[in-house]
């Protein structure tokens, strides 16, 4: 093993400094996200810190693209896939289970990393460029793709209407939504 090479079941320190920059903007808020505050967080130094993310700023970026990352289904592994990526289906089905089982912590991670994006233009990029990849690969889909883009903005929608507090559905709402979409979902061919 190379000094580079993390060993199996270790996270980085890279990544458990971001753990702790979530952890503070999920319970806190993006106001409240600090270089201090991270620090004691994640019990390390500010200069340990510092050492990978120079300012806030830095560090909320980095938190932004992870986000990015963990939500992009064409860049993620996933059960059922072909050899070539994902499949529509799977992709689709993909975006149902976290649309519909966003555990809280996740979701207030989200809705505060949302004001974030609205508030610092500059973050907004990456999150741009998620959306541009995934409806271009869904608008290429063949003779599927007016329906996946549908169902696709079905469920951003869902998404984002609860995550920004524009409206909650009730439970009642989201099992009959959850229901339609994943029988549209399972229909494509």
């Amino acid at each position: 093993m190379t000094s580079t090479e993390k060993r199996p079941g270790r996270t980085s320190k890279r990544d458990q400094l971001l753990d702790a920059a979530a952890a503070v903007v999920g319970k806190h808020g993006v106001q409240q996200l600090t270089i201090d505050a991270v620090a004691l967080a994640a019990n390390v130094t500010k200069a340990g810190l510092i050492y990978h993310f120079k300012t806030r700023d830095d560090l909320l970026a980095a938190l932004v693209e992870r986000m990015v990352n963990e939500y992009d289904v064409l860049a993620r592994p996933q059960e059922h896939q072909a050899a070539d990526g994902p499949t529509i289906k799977s992709a689709l089905s993909q975006m149902s289970r976290e649309t519909f089982e966003m555990p809280p912590e996740q979701r207030r991670l989200l809705t505060n990393l949302l004001a974030a994006v609205s508030s610092h233009p500059q973050l907004i990029a990456p999150v741009q460029g998620l959306y541009a990849r995934s409806y271009g690969w869904l608008g290429q889909s063949g003779e599927q793709a007016d329906q996946a883009l549908l169902l696709a903005a079905a469920l951003d929608g869902i998404a984002l209407l609860e995550l920004l507090n524009l409206h909650q559905f009730t439970p009642q709402q989201r099992d009959a939504m959850r229901a339609a979409l994943d029988s549209a979902i399972r229909a494509l061919p």
